[in-house]
């Protein structure tokens, strides 16, 4: 069975197992325990594998008995850090929820998403299990190491970017304190999340595109986990020699822009959620809209798969697109329905609902394959090269202005989808001037991968560009989510809230 299959139906380890006789005592014929387990290449793998399911795209796609209900994973299209990131921002509206326009507050429970975060305590667990473990090729006992250690580095970012530090063991001898623990400060949080990586990259694989380690971490994501650490951190200088090091590992910008999401192991991508039978991929569900047959000429929709269609491009980030680029390929501003019914944007001459009405529909993972969709069967696109080139434009101006450099990096995204006559001519008068059209490119590129929060806040624009699209309930503390109220309460006070709430 190929690694892949990792992310679909990855569990916790089973803790113990009992046979029953058939006299009223029972004899325990096998257990696990920490004598006898891991003892084995195979059991440690067994211990890391559960934690590939924090990063599934399935709403419903981990059961928390602790909750008592579902809990939200990382690329979960239904809510989840995926979701908080694209819907709070200006690429992105959930059709239905104004709640994502600002209107939250220190009420908000985002409980389902931020109890993974817990699992960051587990992966602490899991690693003192394979510190103790002896008598196996150490080759393969530090590859997991390093496995479980950027596992738990990814999942302290993903919380990092949405609360702040969060509450989590990182040493192995505070693991028996069972209560709530005080959240760490930003530097114990952040030094040990970059330690993390920056320890596991020897001993990671390299990249796993078309290997039977596709799925699992790798050199490449764990390397732009870095880079995208110290470029939030607005340590440009330390963000470089990562940012620089992806240009060595065998990544390249696809001929075309929509093979990234039609085929999973391009040589584009660093990392995606698999596809797979079990995968449970929503992003079709929440995009398509219910009455949707036809997009543009090529593609035709038959199954009779439920959809929802809740995602939409605001029709004023969609105008920033020139015409003539490739990326609109992949967002429709018009589609039919069974009956024939055209239906477009507001003057489009069409029929208007109340979706297409508030925006185009971001299709991206475009395939004329019915079934693939109808079984949640795409991969997402987590890390990507490109994403790589358009950072080094912004270390290089941050570092340096607007140079020569700077510009070759942005043309490159730029010439593929052919809108290089759409950078200003005077781009390189200002650093300032520069990082105004690299945002927008940013997000002209990305749109739908998660990033687009984190850019407008590195970038100093999430809460002025969420005012300026109406969002009068924005704030600015509220670059950070509020830790939900549940957590506070339970805690007895021992975490505390953010700033504002």
């Amino acid at each position: 069975m190929k690694t892949k299959k990792i992310i679909s139906w990855a569990v916790a380890l089973c803790m113990g197992m009992m046979l029953h006789s058939c006299d009223l005592d029972q004899k325990v014929f096998s257990s696990l325990t920490n004598a006898n387990f891991p003892q084995t290449v195979e059991d440690i793998d067994a211990l890391v594998v559960g934690m590939y399911a924090n990063f599934k795209a399935n709403s419903g796609g981990m059961w928390d008995d602790s909750n008592g209900g579902w809990a939200m994973p990382i690329y979960a299209a239904g809510d989840g850090w995926w979701a908080y990131s694209e819907f709070t921002s200006d690429e992105c509206r959930h059709q239905g929820n104004r709640l994502y326009d600002f209107n939250w507050a220190g009420a908000w429970d985002t409980f389902m998403t931020y109890t993974i975060s817990r699992n960051i305590t587990r992966c602490t667990f899991i690693l003192d299990q394979l510190e103790k473990v002896g008598g196996l090729p150490e080759a393969a006992k530090a590859t997991k190491i390093a496995e479980a250690k950027t596992l738990r580095a990814w999942l302290m970012f993903c919380f990092y970017d949405l609360y702040g530090p969060v509450s989590c063991v990182l040493e192995p001898e505070e693991l028996s304190n069972i209560g709530y623990t005080p959240r760490p400060t930003k530097e114990t949080y952040f030094n040990r999340m970059v330690s993390d990586l920056q320890e596991s990259l020897p001993y990671l694989y390299d990249k796993t595109n078309g290997t039977g380690n596709w799925g699992r971490v790798n050199k490449g994501l764990a390397t732009m986990l870095l880079m995208k650490a110290y470029m939030n951190d607005h340590q440009y200088d330390k963000a470089l020699p990562y940012a620089e090091s992806m240009k060595t590992m065998g990544y390249k910008l696809s001929d075309d822009y929509k093979d990234i999401f039609i085929n999973e192991m391009n040589d584009e991508t660093v990392w995606a959620v698999p596809s797979g039978e079990l995968a449970g991929n929503e992003y079709f569900f929440y995009a398509f809209p219910p009455n949707c047959i036809t997009f543009g000429k090529d593609f035709e929709y038959k199954s009779g798969a439920n959809r929802w269609g809740g995602y939409l491009m605001p029709w004023e980030f969609y105008d920033t697109y020139d015409k003539a680029d490739a990326r609109l390929e992949v967002i429709f501003d018009s589609y039919k329905s069974a009956d024939g019914t055209l239906y477009t944007r507001p003057g489009g001459g069409g029929a208007s609902d109340d979706r297409i009405q508030q925006g185009a529909v971001p299709v991206k993972y475009l395939c004329n394959d019915s079934e693939k969709y109808s079984n949640g069967n795409t991969h997402i696109v987590a890390f990507r090269y490109a994403d790589v080139l358009l950072s080094l434009a912004e270390i290089e101006n941050e570092l340096n202005g607007p140079t020569d450099k700077a510009l070759g990096y942005l043309k490159q995204i730029t010439d593929r989808v052919g809108v290089t006559h759409t950078i200003p001519a005077d781009i390189q008068s200002s650093k300032e001037k520069f990082k105004e059209f690299l945002l927008m490119e940013r997000g002209r590129e990305l749109f739908m991968e998660g990033w687009r929060r984190q850019d407008l806040i590195r970038f100093g624009k999430y809460i002025e560009f969420a005012k300026n699209r109406g969002c009068t309930a924005a704030k600015d503390y509220m670059v950070l989510f509020p830790i939900p109220p549940k957590v506070i309460t339970e805690s007895g006070g021992v975490i505390e809230q953010n700033p504002g709430y």
